[in-house]
């Protein structure tokens, strides 16, 4: 069996205690995470965005992506957004999504699609930080910082199994195509 020691690119002291005891208890896990699994690990997190200071970096052209820690079953990333970013209408092909906001207020719109292959909105709903969302392979939606000038917006997400592939969306059939992760830890979606 492989070493599944948490190893992230900066050491366990630039992590706070209890996101590294919470990454360390799903590291011993031997399969992709469940709900319940990720229900526990945002339930067990007691963090402030200070703590994750080392992976908040943001990017003034689009929404940044920071891996915090990845292996054959979870990724973990730190997303920061500038206000009036936003990803692209997306599901998470293969991957069960768990997002929490740390800072800001996300606006995430869900959507559906409809027999001809064409997306519309549902619903919208803004999510204060503390909220938790858990998106299913399939779920389709958009998240968004929607608020005025100088309002960040920071959220933790958790991928299990990690992100490898999603379907973007348009507002058209044909503006769908799938989106292929990259290895890099700063890829917009």
């Amino acid at each position: 069996m492989p070493n599944r020691a948490f190893a992230p690119r900066s050491s366990l002291d630039t992590l706070a205690a209890s996101l590294a005891a919470s990454i360390s208890q799903l590291a011993i896990a031997d399969a992709p995470l469940n709900l319940e699994q990720m229900r526990r690990f945002y339930r067990s997190l007691s963090l402030s965005t200070a703590d994750l200071s080392p992976f908040r970096h943001f990017d003034d052209a689009q929404y940044r992506r920071n891996r915090i820690h990845i292996d054959e079953h979870f990724e973990l990333l730190l997303l920061c957004w500038r206000p009036g970013q936003r990803s692209q209408i997306h599901n998470h092909k293969g991957s069960l999504c768990g997002v929490k906001v740390l800072e800001g207020v996300a606006t995430e719109t869900v959507f559906v699609q409809n027999p001809s292959g064409q997306v519309c909105p549902r619903e919208t709903r803004e999510m204060a930080a503390g909220s938790l969302v858990i998106n299913g392979d399939l779920d389709i939606h958009q998240v968004a910082n929607l608020h005025p000038d100088g309002t960040d917006l920071v959220t933790l997400h958790l991928y299990s199994p990690p992100l490898k592939k999603m379907e973007l969306f348009g507002l058209e059939p044909q503006q769908q195509r799938v989106f292929h992760g990259a290895d890099s830890v700063e890829y917009q979606i």
